[in-house]
């Protein structure tokens, strides 16, 4: 049963190496969790400062944040200081907001709704904006394909992964599925594709939130921007097997134990 004496969602907020650009970020996740607490949901906000530069801890200690708690790690990784954030984080559901993106103001609110309505139907769902529009370094626009729609096919995932890492995810599926490391040197990232295919063999299944966006800022030096130029790939899995990938599409399959 889920525990509803914890907070509903705690956010968290990853920085490294941000200064500036973390006002509008900052900006973009005040006003979605006010939408939030203004729709009767229980929020607690986090801000993960992972091996961060003398100037973003400076940036971060402003009174102006004084209302987030500060989490300070050294695990040199976004992948892992995310799982050591969940580990602290009370909430039942996690969301996560890299230091130089932004959200849409009702993106938390719909998504915990969303999240909500699941968990009351016995449902494992893990939720995704209906778009991530890129930004600054590059001009794009992402719409995410619900698991359930006709035009999902797992096969995609060996090219591309269907669903971004800013997603909306009830606590136990980060704890049962952590993110692995980075070993971008050796071309193996992407640990947000990992997740997304990992998750689906689980049998969480991944929607869109309808009328949400998240703001990506695209940068010359950013990882994922590293990772696609050493043309990294994901990791070797047993749910990409050209005998079972077909598997992953298969809405409400229950883990894979196979």
């Amino acid at each position: 049963m889920p525990d509803r004496d914890r907070p509903d969602l705690s956010i968290v907020v990853t920085a490294h190496s941000e200064t500036a650009v973390c006002g509008p970020t900052m900006r973009s996740a005040d006003l979605a969790v006010a939408a939030a607490r203004a729709a009767g949901y229980e929020v607690e906000t986090i801000i993960a400062l992972d091996c961060a530069t003398e100037a973003t801890r400076a940036y971060f200690d402003q009174a102006r944040f004084d209302h987030w708690q500060r989490w300070h790690f050294e695990e040199a990784d976004l992948g892992r200081v995310r799982n050591a954030a969940v580990t602290r984080a009370s909430g039942r559901f996690i969301a996560f907001l890299d230091a130089d993106d932004l959200f849409s103001e009702n993106w938390l609110a719909e998504g915990i709704a969303v999240l909500q309505a699941a968990e009351d139907e016995g449902r494992q769902v893990i939720a995704h904006p209906e778009l991530n529009v890129m930004f600054d370094g590059g001009n794009s626009v992402l719409v995410h394909i619900d698991q359930a729609s006709p035009l999902f096919t797992p096969h995609f995932a060996y090219l591309r992964n269907y669903h971004d890492s800013l997603c909306m995810t009830p606590r136990e599926a980060h704890l049962a599925i952590p993110y692995v490391s980075r070993d971008i040197p050796n071309g193996l990232s992407f640990q947000d594709w990992q997740f997304s295919i990992e998750s689906m063999a689980a049998g969480w299944e991944h929607v869109l939130v309808r009328d949400t966006i998240i703001f990506k800022r695209r940068r010359d030096t950013s990882l994922g921007q590293e990772s696609s130029n050493r043309r990294s790939i994901v990791r070797k899995l047993p749910a990409m097997a050209i005998d079972r990938v077909h598997d992953l599409a298969r809405v409400g399959k229950g883990p894979d134990t196979a």
